[in-house]
C-alpha cells in the first residue's frame, strides 16, 4: 500500500467523522436560517473529497 492510500484512509476517516458531525447538526439547525445554509454548502466539499478518496482507494491509483 502505498502513500497516496494511506493518506486516502485518513482523509475518508475524517470525512466520515465531518459526516457525523453534520448529520447530528441538522438535528439542532432550523431549516432557512443561516447555519442551514452553511451546513449545506459544508456537504459538497466533504463529499466531493469522500468520492475521491473512496476512488484512489478502489482503484489503487499510484501517480508517481
Amino acid at each position: 500500500m502505498g502513500f497516496l492510500q494511506s493518506a486516502s484512509q485518513i482523509v475518508l476517516g475524517v470525512n466520515f467523522l465531518f459526516l457525523l458531525l453534520l448529520g447530528f447538526s441538522f438535528l439542532f439547525i432550523e431549516p432557512g436560517t443561516g447555519p442551514f445554509v452553511i451546513a449545506v454548502l459544508t456537504l459538497i466539499p466533504v463529499v466531493l473529497s469522500l468520492v475521491a478518496s473512496v476512488a484512489v482507494i478502489y482503484t489503487g491509483w499510484e501517480p508517481f
